[in-house]
């Protein structure tokens, strides 16, 4: 059967009859489509997916409540994250993080896809685009890429990370404006409370059934600064995003601006063919990163975060891909005089701009403090010296200070992960080291004795993996006794909970006057926080943990030997 010979069946009814212009739109949707609109199609639906895929694999990982997931499948999903990859690959045994030397050469081949198929703060993005496009009169536009602005932010965060790399430089930088980083946060600060009070309200109405297949967990609210000031960030991200689509990315992410440079030199790029292209406005209307220049038919490749949105919508396909040694289509970076106006196109103004000082002031409060039921003795006497350490105290295989606060980047899966919640974020407990970092909170509970757990997670290198055995004998503090404090001092009670949860006995209980009164060894405590965590005293704790700088190795607990019992004395009761 020839074309001409007919006959053709499809909705719409086209037919010889017609006219000319029929046939030739019958030919372009079912002779067009499968050679270059489906694969187009395609390549905007496999971004779609794998997207989709690893946004919700990373939120697993911070909102798993009940410890599901092995630390391989951690490993496994966190490999393409470029910052965490580029850090855990200079510590030691960390060669083998080598996913942000595939995330360059994937740049190098085709564009910055990591920006749209792997970020998971891009995925976010991608989703809050989503409830602006159902709006038909939010439109994007085409916008000047800020070269200044970004490069700046570039050279500052390179030179930062030389810094923390050879020296001991600030992680404020990166801390900042780390895509995954704040992703983390996001999931660790506001969703994973969220999803616990869900947890708990289900296991409540299923145990009213007497169902218990889900067991109720217990989630501490972090400080109302760190709350507010991740609140502050996605508030932040969420107006520039409805505004201006994907201008984080280009202006302010670090990797974004980095991997844009790189793609100035990748062998396949998303080019506009001039010829062809009638400057409809098709792509700049979609065009998230606000790349697409139709009037002057140029796309800026630097900022296009390959989410082939401009692919699917040119009627005349005049956006497609280019190899190397072509010259079909136009893709040039468009200057900027740095102050945000293009000398070949006309400036758009950034909205978003204005937000950043009205919103920088917001905060919130009113979250309640999870507290935990315990019988303690009643407390009457308030004690007068306040605990005052030196030394924030470290997770076990932190190794020191300096090492810690250049490797970590606030991404807060140590959070999630620790069953005893003793590691906590806080806003700035490291001064110009960092912000958002965790530390050891005695007050939130204390180190498990047989847990690994955070080093087996941290995808930098913060805190690297320990062996249970190796663990146990890490010190990262030591236990210090403040006499007027305790209560059996000041209210000549029994108490002893310090020493009953000392793993090490670090903490043992010594006759005084017809009462047994705390005493420290220090050469064997381990630093894990169980007497800080159970001591009673009020308003402050009688027995804390001095963090080390360093860390140190704890002295085997030393044993008694058990006197030999004489039946012929018979028992001691």
């Amino acid at each position: 059967m020839t074309w001409e010979s007919g006959p053709w069946i499809f909705p719409g009814s086209i037919s010889r009859e017609s006219g000319y212009d029929n046939e030739q739109r019958f030919k372009r949707i079912f002779l067009h489509l499968p050679v270059k609109n489906l694969i187009r199609i395609r390549l905007k639906t496999l971004r779609r997916i794998v997207s989709l895929g690893v946004l919700i694999l990373c939120s697993f990982l911070f909102l798993d409540l009940h410890g599901i997931f092995p630390p391989e499948f951690f490993r496994g999903v966190l490999f393409f994250q470029f910052i965490p990859s580029l850090l855990k690959f200079f510590t030691p045994a960390g060669t083998g993080a080598a996913g942000f030397i595939l995330v360059i050469l994937l740049t190098g081949i085709a564009g910055r896809i990591y920006c749209s198929f792997l970020c998971p703060l891009g995925g976010i993005q991608d989703v809050i685009l989503r409830f602006r496009f159902w709006k038909k009169k939010k439109k994007m536009r085409f916008s000047s890429p800020w070269n200044r602005v970004r490069y700046s932010i570039l050279f500052l965060t390179l030179a930062s990370l030389l810094l923390v790399l050879v020296f001991s430089g600030s992680m404020v930088m990166i801390n900042i404006l780390d895509p995954y980083s704040n992703f983390g946060r996001i999931m660790a600060v506001l969703a994973r409370p969220v999803a616990g009070l869900g947890n708990n309200g289900l296991a409540k109405v299923l145990s009213l059934a007497d169902l218990y297949w889900i067991m109720p967990v217990s989630i501490p609210v972090p400080n109302p600064g760190v709350i507010s000031a991740v609140l502050v960030f996605v508030l932040i991200l969420a107006v520039l995003v409805i505004r201006q689509g994907r201008i984080f990315c280009n202006t302010l992410c670090p990797v974004g601006i980095f991997l844009g440079w790189i793609s100035r030199f990748s062998l396949l790029k998303l080019v506009m063919d001039p010829d062809s292209c009638t400057g409809c406005g098709k792509c700049e209307r979609v065009c998230r990163a606000g790349c697409m220049d139709p009037k002057n038919k140029q796309l800026d490749f630097q900022r296009c975060v390959s989410c082939f949105d401009c692919l699917e919508v040119c009627p005349e396909g005049s956006v497609s891909f280019q190899g190397p040694g072509k010259k079909k289509g136009t893709c040039l970076p468009l200057k900027s005089n740095g102050s945000g106006s293009g000398t070949e196109s006309e400036s758009v103004t950034n909205p978003g701009r204005r937000a950043f000082m009205a919103l920088c002031a917001l905060g919130i409060a009113g979250f309640h403090r999870i507290v935990e039921a315990a019988v303690k003795p009643v407390v009457y006497v308030k004690n007068k010296i306040p605990v005052k350490r030196k030394h924030p105290v470290l997770p076990p295989g932190a190794l020191s200070l300096d090492h810690f606060t250049s490797r970590c980047t606030a991404c807060h899966l140590c959070v999630t992960v620790c069953p005893g919640h003793v590691i906590q974020p806080e806003l700035g407990g490291f001064g110009t080291r960092g912000i958002l970092m965790p530390r050891m909170n005695n007050a939130k509970g204390y180190c498990n004795f047989k847990c690994t757990r955070c080093g087996e997670v941290c995808p930098t290198g913060a805190v690297l993996a320990l062996e249970r055995e190796a663990k146990q004998q890490v010190q990262i503090g030591k236990v210090v006794f403040i006499r007027e404090n305790c209560i059996v001092v000041t209210q000549k009670t029994e108490c002893g909970a310090c020493s009953e949860h000392c793993p090490t006995k670090a903490v043992t209980m010594e006759k005084e006057g017809g009462l047994r009164v705390p005493k420290v060894h220090p050469d064997i405590c381990v630093g894990c926080g169980a007497c800080e965590h159970t001591c009673p005293a009020l308003p402050h704790k009688s027995i804390y943990v001095e963090g080390n700088p360093v860390h140190l190795r704890a002295e085997k607990p030393r044993k008694k030997s058990l006197e030999a019992f004489d039946p012929d004395k018979g028992f001691p009761f």
